[in-house]
């Protein structure tokens, strides 16, 4: 992007910064006017939606207020005698007479508490009936047509088994005592929806009714009230009652089902714009209960805002009812965007000025500057003579005069500069191939290294595989002796020290190679120290030292980043500690920190992340301050290092490159003396404990099950004892296992005796595991036969070429019994007898070997081990332990840990002091 910008010609850079002004500052007026104009038009649409819903909510106490009157109308004729509920017949002529005078009221009626009912109703069509219910005929419904006197002629319906008595609306008038509303129903005769305004009736005020008044009114008047109210042309109105059933609305839909006699959801209406607006106000509002007043909402449908306000309509006799009103903007907008499309147009005929004017005067500009530059092309080309005159712009004027006189000066200057010249080119082409050859050097010898720690690895590993694997596979046996069960541990204990040393000479080689990988998982922090507090334990015992592990309360259990590389690095720093501290002890104290004290490093603003400070501290002989310089430098080792004649100087390089990679940093401060501090830290984040995976307990694997198949392990290597490895490992478990020493051999027994399972070492001779997987594998029978690399590599690459190569695994050596078994079961599914774990469990000696310990031993005993130790003699020094007596089992137990962990030297001094 900059290299584009820097590369525009001065006209484009002036017309573009002038029209950029224009259009920012039309954008900014455009867009506030937009804007201001929506703003008018939101105000506009909530005043009209509250207007709206006033008239409605005034049109309802008008219309509501009617059956109301006419049963209080009612009621004074039956307090003044005029009337009676013991006789209905002379109702009939007074209701045929007043439903006359309401146009708006479906039926009048009153009904005793013998079910006798008399009603007067108007039909659609203006037609006026009376209805009869009475005992006498069963309680049958029954409807007259009248003649203009309002007397009865001709049986209009008839509807069996109608005793008012069963009616909702009469249980309501009983349950309230009092004037109230009854549900909303819907007429017997004809498609209507109604309500009706139900009166008790005691005339003695005994708190017996005598009788019950019914004034009922159709609700149709309301839709169509609501549907002549103009708003604007897509706006609409409707009225629900708690349980969202409509009651009215402004589009036409008839609210009820007149042959199942059921009123209809608003979320199940025939309107689009209903059911949207019903289902939108259910997400927003989980109870219209909630609505006190009114409230306001805005919903957007296809792009379009609805504006919708929801009035709630109560009155004192009960009716809870809400309005709702909707309002599209669009309605209001359509001379909003027919301003904005003029402003559109218009400031896009300012900015086409705009363009026009500033081409012009950019091109006024950019003549004299081109005519300039041009000059000095052809000036750098080695046209010395070339010289400019420019007039119009003062500026521009003295920029040539000053070209003129540049050029004067380098046409003298480049004479004198040319002899320079060829002195120099000289001289650089001489420096350049001598640079060139150092180079090639460097890489030849780089590559050379490469390929000798790979090299130098497979050669280590692949006897190593031999030594462990064969070491393991005798400690299976339950027959070995204790004494060569010892023995072999300590060849097994021997070969895992002599694989970290590889380990670590590989680690330091990726790390200058800039290899080495960060591998984060979800682990236990205070399992890790534990672990390793219990691991370091013995160490300090033996040497009479503290050894303290503390954490700080706010530490997280659980956390995010790489264990293993964490895990060494403590392993290094408490190695070191404890190996160079005499006396006192070492400590470790962990604690969470919200800000970094490396200003390397900063921290994310994610609560999830954590600092973690590690203090690793030690009572012992302290660093130089001349060593502190090179401490961190590969190789290198301090004065007291040297003097205790032990490690390879890479522990505290490959710390400090792991604990980059885990995002820290690490410093130490040290007075001789006194002791040493390390300090580091990492950044982690905090998981959860379900995120943790259970390590599960590894058992011995003595068999197969019994109603496993017989499986067939075909092991390939060009090394006779790695096969001969697996071939005993795998054979007493229950495994048919054959034996190829390359890769054409192994293609042979493949295709003859059909394995399930292939182990496959990848460097061999005549064919090697590469080619020989790749024609197993291009066959369609090859997919049924799993391929595991089994190799020595340790390149990180190697896995990714054996994986395309079409091996289903991978596993390097020296590999452990337990990776052998666990690959099978994953690509075999078969299931093992594991070895149940009768021993008991095995007590730690806890007494600290001291001089003091050892004054009860004879003195030729104590000497013979001194020498013994003095020589390195680990044959004999456990010769002399076993002469302990069993009455002084910890001393023997002390000495073996001692030779275990190959400090013969601690032997040896603590017979010094004894003597």
């Amino acid at each position: 992007m900059t290299k584009v910008i820097h590369q525009l010609p001065l006209q484009t850079v002036l017309v573009t910064s002038f029209v950029t002004q224009i259009i920012i500052t039309v954008g900014i007026v455009g867009y506030l006017s937009i804007k201001n104009s929506e703003k008018i038009v939101t105000e506009m649409i909530n005043n009209l939606s509250e207007e709206i819903g006033n008239q409605v909510i005034q049109n309802l106490d008008s219309y509501l207020t009617l059956p109301q009157q006419i049963n209080q109308d009612n009621l004074r004729l039956v307090k003044s005698n005029f009337l009676t509920f013991n006789n209905l017949d002379k109702w009939e002529n007074h209701l045929w007479r007043q439903i006359q005078d309401f146009p708006d009221i479906a039926f009048i009626a009153v009904v005793n508490p013998k079910g006798e009912y008399r009603a007067g109703e108007r039909l659609e069509n203006n037609q006026f009936t009376i209805n009869i219910v009475s005992p006498k005929n069963n309680f049958t419904f029954e409807s007259f047509n009248t003649n203009k006197l309002g007397e009865k002629t001709t049986l209009f319906q008839s509807l069996p088994d109608k005793d008012i008595r069963k009616q909702v609306w009469y249980q309501q008038a009983i349950n309230t005592g009092k004037s109230t509303w009854s549900d909303l129903h819907i007429s017997y005769l004809e498609p209507l929806l109604l309500i009706s305004n139900l009166q008790p009736v005691d005339v003695d005020n005994n708190g017996i009714f005598d009788g019950f008044l019914n004034a009922t009114i159709k609700l149709d008047h309301i839709s169509k009230f609501l549907k002549d109210l103009q708003i604007s042309p897509s706006s609409q109105i409707f009225i629900v009652n708690n349980e969202g059933e409509l009651i009215a609305n402004s589009t036409g839909e008839i609210p009820f089902n007149f042959s199942e006699k059921t009123l209809t959801l608003a979320k199940n209406s025939n309107d689009s714009l209903t059911r949207f607006i019903t289902e939108s106000l259910s997400l927003k509002i989980t109870n219209l209960q909630e609505i006190k007043n009114n409230k306001k909402f805005i919903f957007t449908l296809d792009n379009e805002n609805y504006f919708t306000q929801v009035i709630r309509y109560q009155d004192y006799l009960g009716l809870d009812w809400f309005v709702v009103v909707v309002i599209p903007q669009s309605d209001f907008m359509a001379s909003i965007n027919a301003n904005t499309k003029h402003t559109i147009l218009l400031s896009l005929l300012g900015v086409l000025i705009s363009i026009i004017i500033g081409y012009l005067i950019s091109r006024w500009l950019a003549k004299p500057i081109q005519e300039l530059a041009t000059a000095s092309y052809d000036f750098s080309q080695g046209n010395l003579q070339t010289r400019v005159k420019i007039q119009g712009v003062k500026e521009l004027t003295n920029l040539s005069m000053t070209f003129n006189y540049m050029a004067d000066e380098l046409l003298t200057s480049l004479n004198s500069l040319e002899k320079i010249n060829n002195e120099l080119e000289n001289r650089v082409l001489e420096r350049t191939q001598q640079l060139t050859e150092a180079k090639d050097k460097a890489e030849v010898a780089n590559h050379a290294k490469s390929t000798f720690l790979a090299n130098m690895s497979h050669e280590l590993r692949t006897p190593l595989n031999a030594i462990l694997g064969f070491a393991q596979l005798m400690m299976r046996s339950q027959t070995l002796p204790p004494q060569d069960r010892e023995k072999i541990s300590i060849i097994n204990r021997s070969g895992e020290y002599l694989l970290t040393l590889i380990n670590n000479i590989l680690d330091l080689a990726k790390i200058e190679a800039g290899k080495t990988s960060f591998n984060p998982h979800n682990f236990d922090l205070y399992r890790l120290l534990d672990e390793l507090e219990d691991f370091l334990r013995l160490n300090a015992e033996q040497k009479a030292l503290q050894l303290i592990f503390e954490r700080h309360p706010d530490t997280p259990q659980y956390i995010y980043t790489d264990s293993v590389k964490l895990r060494q690095v403590l392993i290094n720093l408490l190695s070191n500690a404890l190996k160079f501290t005499k006396e006192g002890g070492v400590s470790v104290f962990v604690t969470p920190e919200n800000s970094s004290l490396f200003t390397k490093e900063t921290m994310e603003d994610n609560s999830d992340k954590i600092n973690l400070i590690f203090e690793v501290s030690d009572t012992g002989a302290g660093i130089e301050a001349k060593d502190l310089q090179e401490l961190f430098k590969a190789f290198h080792q301090t004065d007291t290092g040297k003097n205790s004649q032990e490690g390879t100087g890479l522990g505290l390089v490959i710390s400090r490159k792991f604990i980059t990679l885990m995002g820290g940093d690490i410093t130490v401060n040290s007075e001789v003396g006194v002791g040493t501090t390390f300090i580091f830290n990492i950044i982690a984040q905090k998981v959860d404990s379900l995120s943790i995976e259970k390590e599960s307990i590894v058992s011995r694997v003595i068999g197969l099950q019994p109603h496993d198949n017989k499986y067939r392990i075909l092991v390939v290597d060009d090394k006779e004892v790695n096969c001969q490895l697996l071939n005993s490992l795998l054979t007493p478990i229950g495994f048919e296992v054959k034996e190829a020493y390359n890769g054409q051999q192994a293609v042979k027994i493949w295709k003859e005796w059909q394995p399930h399972l292939i182990f496959m070492d990848m460097r061999m001779p005549v064919m090697d595991g590469y080619e020989a997987t790749q024609i197993i594998k291009s066959e369609i029978k090859g997919n049924a036969t799993a391929v595991i690399a089994l190799t020595a590599s340790v390149l990180e690459e190697e896995k990714v070429i054996c994986l395309s190569a079409g091996c289903d695994d991978f596993l390097r050596k020296p590999f452990r019994q337990e990776a052998i078994f666990n690959a099978i079961e994953k690509h075999l599914g078969v299931e093992y007898i594991y070895e149940e774990d009768s021993s008991s469990p095995m007590v730690k000696n806890n007494k600290i070997l001291t001089s003091e310990s050892l004054k009860i031993m004879p003195e030729t005993w104590l000497e013979e081990m001194y020498q013994a130790t003095l020589i390195l003699d680990e044959e004999k020094v456990m010769s002399l332990i076993t002469e302990i007596s069993e009455n002084h089992k910890h001393i023997a137990d002390s000495l073996q840990e001692l030779v275990n962990n190959f400090q013969l030297e601690e032997i040896a001094k603590l017979i010094n002091n004894e003597k």
